[in-house]
């Protein structure tokens, strides 16, 4: 099968190390995904905010904002560790914005702005205002999104936002595997969470991400024998093979499970 099968990636909180923690949440409202840093600044914690921030690349987000507010860091030593995530962001394609929020007063703001980090990773004094600038970049016509009823009719209709969304952004090759994830994840919510569904298509560059939120905190536990399509292949067995790349993370109410197609994988 031509393409490259990646693992999918089940993001959530970081493991604890000695000197801090990482958290990591998707904010569908936004289409961002969150990063948290807390505790002392060590080679443990930088190596747990770059595990979760290189995950969320994975993922492919428009935008990753990472909150340093939990941060103790008062040598500053931390900055080229986030310039470096930021220059990797803008590196990508297309581009992921990184945005880090810290107070304006602290060293590592000013250390930041000495490294010519303004450029690459803009800096925000507060999350609110953080979310509001990436939504504001967010183009409307390549970020659909619809809420639907947990009922048998749901995975229909988030199969034809996929089908509009696929034509009018000029990826219909892609759209036979978009739809049987679509269908494949929102089947998943409405058997298993039974909430109220979110469904959020994006076009990153010349792929689709696919985004299904519900209000089910519990993650999905893929089985260690997904495999490849065949007849009888359903749920996270026919998204693990169809998609790109693949995962879940919670959100502040619950969870959202996503999937990556790019061209060159059917």
């Amino acid at each position: 099968m031509p393409g490259e099968l990646r693992p999918p990636y089940l993001i959530g909180r970081a493991p604890a190390g000695g000197d801090g923690r990482v958290s990591v949440t998707a904010d569908v409202a936004a289409g961002a995904i969150e990063v948290a840093v807390h505790g002392r600044w060590s080679p443990s914690l930088r190596l747990q905010a770059w595990t979760a921030v290189s995950k969320c690349f994975v993922e492919h987000p428009p935008a990753v904002l990472v909150d340093l507010h939990g941060l103790e860091d008062p040598l500053a030593a931390s900055a080229p560790a986030w310039w470096t995530m930021g220059m990797t962001g803008v590196r990508m394609a297309p581009p992921v914005t990184v945005v880090v929020c810290l107070p304006p007063a602290a060293r590592l703001a000013g250390r930041l702005n000495q490294l010519g980090a303004r450029r690459y990773l803009p800096v925000y004094a507060t999350m609110p205002r953080a979310r509001d600038a990436v939504a504001a970049r967010l183009p409307l016509t390549e970020r659909v999104q619809a809420r639907l009823a947990p009922e048998r009719e749901a995975a229909g209709r988030a199969c034809a936002l996929v089908a509009d969304a696929c034509v009018a952004w000029r990826l219909t090759p892609l759209r036979a595997a978009a739809e049987l994830i679509v269908t494949e994840l929102v089947h998943n919510a409405v058997r298993h969470a039974g909430t109220g569904i979110v469904v959020t298509l994006s076009r990153r560059g010349a792929g689709v991400h696919l985004a299904v939120n519900d209000d089910d905190p519990r993650l999905p536990v893929p089985d260690p024998a997904l495999r490849e399509p065949g007849d009888g292949v359903h749920g996270l067995a026919a998204v693990h093979a169809a998609a790109t790349a693949w995962g879940a993370m919670p959100t502040s109410t619950g969870k959202v499970v996503w999937a990556v197609v790019r061209a060159g994988r059917s």
